[in-house]
């Protein structure tokens, strides 16, 4: 696969995250947060300038925003209230996500600079992973409103809503591709072992049925297109106990491949060092690793991808 631009992700294990990048081109590692918060869900802008995040630094769940290298990181949101799941409308000078400023949680957009705060949804149970389309025209998000997690559309202009799927599973995290045809999500069914699988599926506006894009052992989750609209870049597991690397799929040909890269700087940030003991201490560090839990070298989500 021929992949170029940059991928904005976070990585870690235990709620502790950090928000790294990584240059397709060079194969570059940039650490963008540290300390002991969790640092998670970013998303760059469209002009690729700056970056979109949630962190609990202050105490609770905030939006918060930086420059593309890491610098100038501040709060968007007020601490106090519990926020999550932020995305950029297609202009880049508001922003949408969700918050349970109501007591439920419901999907908020407002301006960058914190004014014009504006309630888009009204649920009693929970609407999550907000999304705007390519057009600014409508958002798609996770809703509980039928009983079950699905995905729904809002249409920013009438206020009408959609429900676009009604699988038995876990619906969520769904993303419209580049040119705003098809939407990308995830869905999940608790298996005979006790785990929710998750898996990919892709739906194309104004068809009924989705097509599952992943079947694996593991999680196939967290889910965004290249920019070109090609690929699919995700987060998979390939087993209930291994930790999540970062994969991307050809959506055309359904081939995938996990992201090859040096993992140093992600694994020093969660002190993730190889320590043999007793025999284990005379193996190679990469033979002694094979002794380890996947996890022990964290995980991989959230991914975003730009130019």
């Amino acid at each position: 696969m021929d992949l170029t631009g940059s991928i904005v992700f976070s990585s870690g294990k235990q709620a502790d995250y950090d928000i790294f990048t990584l240059d397709l081109d060079t194969g570059q590692v940039s650490q963008l947060t540290s300390g002991p918060y969790w640092n998670d869900f970013a998303k760059w802008s469209p002009d690729g300038t700056k970056i979109l995040f949630i962190s609990n630094r202050s105490g609770t769940q905030d939006v918060w925003l930086m420059d593309a290298d890491g610098n100038n990181q501040r709060p968007l949101t007020q601490p106090g209230k519990w926020h999550s799941y932020p995305s950029w409308a297609p202009d880049g000078q508001s922003i949408v996500f969700s918050a349970n400023y109501d007591k439920n949680i419901n999907i908020f957009r407002m301006n960058l600079d914190g004014s014009s705060l504006q309630q888009i949804t009204r649920e009693t149970t929970m609407d999550y992973h907000p999304r705007f389309s390519p057009d600014g025209t409508k958002i798609v998000f996770t809703s509980k409103r039928a009983g079950n997690p699905d995905v729904w559309q809002y249409d920013c202009q009438s206020g009408s809503l959609e429900q676009l799927t009604s699988f038995q599973g876990r619906d969520c995290t769904p993303v419209y591709s580049p040119d705003g045809k098809k939407i990308v999500f995830v869905s999940g069914l608790m298996g005979q072992d006790g785990h929710e699988n998750f898996e990919l599926y892709l739906l194309t506006l104004g068809e009924a049925e989705p097509q599952r894009l992943t079947t694996s052992l593991g999680q196939d989750r967290f889910a965004a297109w290249s920019p070109d609209g090609k690929y699919l870049l995700f987060s998979s597991s390939y087993g209930p106990q291994r930790a999540e690397r970062l994969t991307v799929m050809d959506v055309q040909s359904r081939k995938k491949e996990k992201l090859k890269f040096d993992r140093t700087k992600l694994e020093l940030e969660i002190d993730a060092e190889v320590k043999g003991a007793m025999f284990f201490k005379y193996l190679p560090v990469n033979i002694a690793r094979l002794f380890y839990p996947h996890q022990f070298f964290g995980a991989e989500r959230y991914p975003d991808w730009k130019n």
